[in-house]
């Protein structure tokens, strides 16, 4: 039987700092990059739209709040004593099916977690997620450019 070309959620693992994470049950992500038309004078319309920035990855978590597993435990969510000392973490959505990696986030820091419980319900939990960088599978060794424009500590 041929392997589908479709991923499907039953086929998608979360994975952060090479760790298979949580139960989640929707993960999502978003790279926005900043594009800026150039006018020119005597002309109505731009000239050219002009590439700026490219923001911070965006990423959410969803799924179901395990008892002993939470935020802090599974999704290296910091706790208000250690915010001096977070370290950032790569998250990575992979196939499972293929084994391939469909999305790489590096530089990420939880930004911000929700949770809740409801009569004749499952406790859910939300992990927002930002990110330095992001790629696809497209570029498997990430964003050459972006690694290097991320350290700009050496003065060059």
């Amino acid at each position: 039987m041929a392997v589908s070309q479709i991923l499907t959620g039953a086929r998608a693992k979360v994975i952060l700092n090479g760790k298979l994470i949580g139960l989640f049950s929707q993960a999502t992500w978003s790279i926005r990059q900043g594009k800026e038309p150039a006018f020119i004078l005597g002309r109505y319309n731009p000239g050219e739209i002009v590439p700026t920035t490219q923001e911070a990855v965006q990423m959410s978590l969803t799924g179901y709040r395990v008892v002993n597993a939470g935020p802090y435990v599974v999704a290296s969510a910091t706790k208000l004593i250690n915010l001096l000392q977070e370290d950032d973490f790569t998250i990575q959505i992979t196939d499972r099916q293929t084994g391939e990696t469909i999305f790489t986030a590096s530089g990420c820091r939880v930004q911000g977690w929700s949770s809740g419980v409801a009569a004749r319900g499952i406790s859910d939990l939300r992990i927002d997620v930002i990110g330095i960088v992001g790629w696809d599978e497209s570029s498997p060794d990430g964003d050459d450019d972006a690694s290097s424009a991320a350290n700009l500590t050496d003065g060059s």
